[in-house]
């Protein structure tokens, strides 16, 4: 149904005036309208567009408007929508009223029309319509309400009588015979059956379940007397997908139940397996059902079913733990001696009250007597910082326990480690704290590699934004309102590159983009990249400075003063060009593996223009770079050259020479 502020409308008429007429007054009135000039089209535009209510003529070639009607309401896509006939007879027949309001009509609306008239009836009729569906939705809402708090009690009985069930049996064959029997009695099926490994885990033999009719005892007696094995028939295939299965039919479909010639003989047809699991294992066993009645899947069955596996897992589960339980006492005092973490117990003082192998060790000790015998106090003896146990300390105070406290500790030849610290703090029952017991670990090489790790991200990201991406920021995208950048190319490298081998040219350009780095260290900008022969830096950002313009055109100058004195040095003849511009970028990371900080936005463009446009040897700059740094440095006009993408620009040459006070 449409929205209540744009109800969509119908009109079916064969007069042409009458459809302009009409849905002029409709759609001024805020009405969507759809028109039709037929019985037949408005049929089918009624089922397209499915409208809110439906004007539709009497009389009209063809079908008239009553077959239109009948035809309306006899498809369940149309048959709700309410319609109001449109009639030329001034008097219209009691007949005609009554053949009307028989086929479904709400109404009637004599023409020549009233506009008041129609506007009110058409109004009238759709608040009902729209009263009605949600009349009709609400009590389908309630219906399913109802529904599933019927079912969900069913299930709450089922589970509690489970439970129960499970919790009375004195072994696991007991709880299942008993919880086969009463899920068939909840579902109505008629017999249930569960499928365990036999003790070498090699084949499924069958748990029957009681029988609720004895029609089906052949089929129980073949289950006792048959195995299956890992992927042969319904219980095996269960046993090793982990996954239910329904079959509609399993006496028809001996490709999926090898036992259809049983089950036709006993009536059997439905049959829903459902495998009991403990996480990710394999299945501990397979529960079947089976039903005289042929069904088709059913969501709630299956769910109730798995439910019930459920709670045979947690009996299997708990009775595993209680098991678990036992060796881990066995285990624990061996566990402790052997284990590879350090383990203790302290005192809140700051002493040790026990202590392993592998702690005494990890602190240089000779046995955990000596190192008991050695720290008299923990803060002062073993940590470096003393006020990290105190941290400590407070930490355990507020939430009695630390995860992964990190602390630098000496070892007993006065050499210093990285810890993590695991604890809890143990209390009596009123609360008071009894002492402090946790695990160790040496993590210095660790801690040495993040170190290292941080260097590496250093190389590549600026400060500010390595200690944004380790905070976990993403993604990292900043505007800035000016920032200079700079681009640099060695001209004719390509055919000088040609001269040369691989191992020369690495040589050269690490020698040379050596030194530029250095410069740009030394003015304090921010090396963006190198591509092949080209290089990139940018003064402003990731701090905005707009003194780095200056230092930008110093670095400009530098550079070509340094390739100068490496040509002097050996005997080459190479020339860089550069540009410089100045204006608003976005910076910022890419890459989810190797990281790139990186520059993006007209100013990067044009600067990146500039250069490739520049003259050997030369530095070529904007206006708005001139302007900004004319008082403190030498420039010449160039004149207006063409920019790529950008067109007509006025250009500088950044000279060396004496810089104005």
């Amino acid at each position: 149904m449409s929205t209540q502020e744009k109800f969509r409308i119908l009109l079916v008429d064969d007069n042409l005036n009458n459809l302009k007429l009409i849905s002029e007054l409709l759609v001024g009135a805020g009405y969507e309208v759809i028109v039709a000039k037929t019985g037949e089209s408005g049929i089918k535009k009624a089922e397209r567009t499915i409208p809110d209510l439906i004007l539709l003529d009497v009389r009209m070639p063809g079908i008239d408007g009553f077959e239109t009607c009948r035809r309306l309401k006899s498809s369940p896509l149309t048959q709700s929508i309410p319609i109001i006939f449109l009639t030329a007879v001034s008097n219209t027949e009691l007949t005609d009223k009554l053949k009307g309001l028989k086929l479904g009509a709400v109404d009637f609306i004599t023409k020549p029309i009233q506009p008041e008239e129609v506007i009110a009836r058409v109004d009238v009729h759709l608040r009902l319509y729209a009263l009605t569906m949600q009349l009709k939705e609400q009590n389908e809402r309630l219906q399913l309400e109802i529904q599933e708090r019927q079912r969900a009690e069913m299930e709450s009985s089922l589970m509690l009588m489970v439970s129960q069930a499970i919790n009375r049996a004195p072994d696991l064959p007991s709880a299942f015979e008993a919880l086969l029997y009463l899920v068939c009695q909840s579902l109505h099926w008629v017999y249930g059956e569960a499928w365990i490994p036999n003790k070498d885990g090699t084949v499924l033999r069958c748990i029957p379940g009681r029988l609720l009719d004895s029609g089906v005892a052949a089929f129980q007696q073949q289950s006792q007397d048959q195995t299956f094995a890992r992927g042969v028939g319904l219980p095996g295939r269960i046993w090793v997908s982990q996954q239910s299965e329904w079959i509609e039919d399993c006496s028809s479909q001996p490709e999926r139940f090898v036992r259809s010639g049983m089950a036709q003989a006993v009536g059997l047809k439905a049959a829903l397996g459902v495998p009991i699991a403990l996480g990710a294992r394999e299945a501990i066993a397979v529960l079947v059902f089976y039903s005289y009645e042929l069904l088709s899947y059913q969501t709630q069955v299956e769910e109730l079913v798995r439910a019930v596996a459920t709670q045979i897992a947690s009996l299997i589960q708990r009775k595993e733990a209680e098991e678990a339980k036992r060796l881990a006492e066995l285990r624990y005092h061996n566990l402790v001696e052997n284990a590879v973490e350090g383990i203790y117990q302290s005192t809140p003082s700051g002493r040790f009250l026990s202590a392993n192998p592998a702690l005494s060790r990890m602190y240089g000790y000779a046995s955990p007597e000596d190192l008991m015998q050695s720290i008299k106090e923990i803060s002062q003896q073993l940590y470096v910082d003393a006020e990290r146990r105190s941290e400590f300390v407070a930490a355990m105070d507020v939430d009695n326990a630390v995860t992964g406290f990190e602390a630098r500790v000496y070892r007993k030849d006065g050499t210093a480690i990285w810890i993590s610290e695991s604890a809890r703090a143990v209390r009596d029952s009123q609360g008071t704290l009894l002492y402090y017991e946790g695990t160790v670990s040496d993590i210095s090489d660790r801690k040495q590699a993040q170190e290292t790790q941080q260097r590496l991200l250093l190389n590549i990201l600026p400060e500010p934004i390595a200690v944004r991406l380790q905070s976990g920021e993403s993604p990292i995208a900043d505007y800035f309102e000016e920032a200079s950048v700079l681009f640099a190319d060695l001209v004719g490298f390509t055919s000088f590159a040609s001269q040369k081998t691989p191992a020369q040219l690495v040589e050269m350009l690490n020698v040379i983009f050596s030194e530029f780095d250095q410069l740009a260290t030394q003015y304090g900008l921010e090396k963006i990249k190198t591509i092949g022969d080209s290089y990139m830096v940018v003064g402003g950002l990731p701090i905005p400075d707009p003194d780095r313009a200056a230092a930008i055109a110093r670095m400009a100058l530098d550079m070509q003063a340094t390739l100068a004195q490496y040509n002097r040095e050996t005997q080459q003849n190479l020339q860089l060009r550069i540009g410089i511009h100045m204006g608003p970028v976005v910076a910022g990371v890419i890459g989810i593996s190797k990281f790139s900080y990186d520059l993006w936005g007209d100013t990067v463009n044009i600067a990146s223009r500039l250069e490739s446009s520049s003259l050997p040897g030369r530095i070529q700059v904007t206006a708005t770079v001139r302007d900004r740094l004319g008082h403190q440095f030498c420039f010449e006009e160039r004149g207006t050259i063409e920019l790529k993408g950008k067109g007509q620009m006025l250009a500088y040459w950044l000279k060396p020479g004496e810089v104005k006070p």
